[in-house]
């Protein structure tokens, strides 16, 4: 009868040490939020002019876009800001 106790508690060990190495791991993962672009355009007459922002996905980094038109000509200022 001891025998069998200890064949039934050694297979029990056994069982759970079986279920132990089964165990399922989930691991999620979350993409980064999408850039994002504001466009605003002001026309004065004569002069037309652009303010573009845009935000990268981890939202640390702004970068700020400005181009004029007048009939002197156009030029374009770009700044970038990251945290």
């Amino acid at each position: 009868m001891k025998l069998r106790a200890i064949a039934f508690a050694l297979g029990v060990a056994a069982s759970g040490v079986l279920a132990a190495e089964a165990q399922t791991v989930i691991e999620e993962r979350t993409a980064p939020p999408p850039s994002s672009s504001v466009t605003v355009e002001h026309r004065d007459g004569v002069e037309r002019k652009t303010k573009t922002i845009e935000t990268n996905g981890a939202g640390d980094c702004t970068t700020k876009t400005v181009h004029k038109e007048n009939p002197a000509g156009s030029k374009t200022v770009k700044k970038t800001n990251c945290d």
